[in-house]
């Protein structure tokens, strides 16, 4: 496979323009056909039965490889099209859908169309030949059709001759140039040994599986992290979502094969790690187009078996804003889901891998009906927004799994995508170093300059990592781009190294409902115009109003000073209490402010009251001015 065009560097949001998204609603089970329905729509050719390479069904450059020159989708990308028939087919056979029949009828179909093609499987890629035969085994569980089992253990027996003791084992990738073995041409190899062994009972497919998962975990994995490949340079840590998803369908199916407790271990480290690193603030990441467009359907796919089959229900929240992110980003015009899950699809014609990844999320995701724009939760890593500055790792203290590094040149830059839960300010923070002394960079807001020369103060050394925060940014519900560019001509200087941003709604006390309180602006700090003070007494509170997109579980975190000593409030959230006597601990001084969060705060979707409550018979306590209250996105 890997005729690699990745677009790891933005630029692809650039040079094409974006298409009006489908206005947000619930992410239902039936939306999964819906989505099918619109893919089959524009990529099937009931003529050839094959999928076209393009929504267009024209011959593009970017891509031309497979049938009549490119026009029909190319070896891989057609197996995972297929498996994609093979969701719709079983969600609907779930669903009691009459559309079973038709999608029953078209794994057939795709299988008939594509060996017109290649009759004989021939291709110099063993990962092409891995897929199909991963697809293979699985059309045999579904169907019972002995002629897909047989396919299944003729494509095994072909890739199985290309391993050997090299780089201590493994199977190699391309059979004419043997110069790397990878991940994608030995994890699902694993898979469908696995597999193969538990329709025939065949032991000899098992030791094969166990041999090739050993292989793959002790040279191309590391507690959960999976890597790309090893080749005469070494070891490739390249992080693909792909990778990881073929490493957990691997260790899955040989769980499910052998009931040894390991390998379901295996593929929960492998599915923490991808959850937790590879994502845009909890979207899975966006990867690039061409084969890159269809890497995260293997995760997803792999990731739904996990929670749906084995009950790792810990990664069923993430999945479903996945699912529900495809289906808010889809186009009006014809459904289409495109590569950038975080971003309403391109007006530009789509190719059916990337399709087929937004459907088959919809179609294998249980739905939960959310509705709205889905609020980011977590942090947004630099090195997995849109970006054309190179990545380091090296120097210690970063939060994520590596920061933007050696960003001194006019045009680099790095677009954070915003999935924003309201049309309200927020708090921007940009954790960095700059240890080369104090550096400037122009921030947008989309596409409106907020900072021409936005200051990161040195923090001494590049190991040391601090905050800089910008306050009352103004976004829309849904969809935004936060840009940190350099540009000389605005007057931006030196090195700056940025690991993370976090986006959180910002709630100014100034602008709540006071009861009993007034504002001040006195002492230095605060956040807004000026801050909640001198509060301590009974019936004296504040009421801040959060807008939020979805029903589930928030971050609430109050900025306070307390110069008096250790003071105590009572929170209270839409009329229940949520803590009777929060501890704010005393600050230093009335201009030095300290922070406390509250986890796991439930709010509805729409509008929600917030109120800190002074309440003797609580506890409450001494003096606090009050700054403001953030509120984060946590799940649920």
């Amino acid at each position: 496979m890997r005729k690699l065009s990745l677009l790891i560097a933005g630029g692809l949001l650039a040079a094409t323009s974006l298409a009006a998204a489908v206005p947000a609603q619930a992410a239902t089970s039936s939306d999964g056909l819906t989505a099918m329905s619109d893919f089959v729509s524009a990529f099937w050719d009931p003529t050839t039965d094959y999928f076209y390479t393009n929504s267009n069904q024209q011959i593009e450059t970017a891509h031309a490889y497979g049938p009549d020159s490119g026009l029909y989708a190319d070896f891989w990308w057609e197996a995972q099209n297929w498996e994609t028939v093979m969701d719709a087919y079983q969600a609907a056979e779930a669903q009691s859908s009459s559309q079973a029949s038709t999608y029953r009828s078209m794994i057939d179909e795709v299988y008939d169309g594509f060996t017109a093609f290649y009759p004989t499987f021939s291709t110099d890629f063993n990962d092409d030949l891995a897929w199909w035969d991963v697809a293979s085994i699985r059309a045999y569980q579904i169907t019972g059709e002995s002629r897909y089992l047989t396919t299944a253990e003729n494509l095994f027996s072909e890739i199985w001759a290309y391993q050997d003791s090299t780089y201590g084992g493994g199977i190699w990738w391309q059979r004419s140039v043997q110069n790397e073995k990878n991940v994608a041409a030995n994890a699902p190899v694993a898979e469908a040994a696995a597999e193969i062994y538990q329709a025939t009972g065949d032991s000899s497919y098992l030791t094969d599986a166990e041999s090739i998962f050993s292989w793959v975990q002790s040279t191309l994995q590391s507690g959960g992290h999976v890597y790309d490949h090893i080749d005469g340079s070494g070891v490739a840590k390249w992080d693909f979502t792909y990778n990881f998803g073929s490493y957990i369908g691997a260790a899955d199916a040989l769980y499910e094969a052998t009931n040894t407790s390991s390998y379901l271990t295996d593929a929960v480290s492998a599915a923490t790690w991808a959850t937790t690193y590879l994502t845009n603030a909890g979207t899975v990441d966006y990867e690039g187009v061409d084969d890159a467009g269809g890497f995260k359907m293997i995760l997803i796919r792999n990731l739904a078996h996990l929670v749906t089959v084995e009950g790792e229900s810990q990664f069923l929240p993430y999945l479903q804003r996945n699912a529900n992110q495809a289906w808010n980003v889809r186009r009006s015009s014809d459904g289409l889901i495109g590569a950038d899950w975080s971003a309403p699809t391109s007006s530009s014609y789509i190719q059916s891998l990337t399709a087929a990844a937004g459907a088959s999320a919809l179609l294998v995701v249980p739905a939960d009906g959310s509705t709205g724009a889905q609020p980011a939760f977590g942090t947004y890593d630099a090195i997995n927004a849109l970006t054309n500055i190179s990545t380091e790792s090296s120097n210690a203290g970063f939060q994520g799994r590596g920061y933007l590094a050696g960003w001194d040149a006019d045009g680099q830059y790095v677009t954070f995508e915003v999935n924003a839960p309201s049309t309200a300010n927020y708090e921007l923070d940009f954790f960095y170093a700059a240890g080369a002394g104090a550096a400037t960079r122009q921030i947008t807001v989309n596409g409106t300059t907020l900072a021409q020369t936005e200051s990161f103060p040195s923090t001494g050394s590049w190991t040391s990592w601090s905050t800089i925060r910008l306050n009352g940014v103004a976004l829309n519900q849904g969809y935004n781009t936060v840009t940190v560019n350099y540009s000389a001509a605005a007057g931006d200087t030196n090195y700056l190294n940025l690991d993370t941003m976090q986006a959180s709604v910002q709630l100014l006390a100034q602008n709540g409902v006071l009861h009993g309180l007034s504002t001040e602006s006195t002492y230095s700090g605060y956040s807004g115009t000026a801050y909640v003070a001198g509060w301590d007494a009974d019936s004296e509170w504040v009421d801040l109003n959060a807008n939020v997109s979805r029903t589930g579980t928030y971050s609430v975190t109050l900025r306070y000073a307390a110069a008096a000593g250790n003071a105590s409030r009572y929170l209270y959230v839409n009329g229940a209490a949520v803590n009777d006597n929060l501890s704010l601990p005393g600050t230093a001084s009335w201009s030095t402010w300290n922070t406390v969060t509250v986890s796991g705060v439930a709010l509805n979707a729409g509008s929600n009251t917030i109120s800190v409550i002074y309440n003797s018979s609580l506890g409450s306590s001494n003096y606090v001015n009050l700054d403001e209250a953030t509120v984060q996105y946590t799940g649920g």
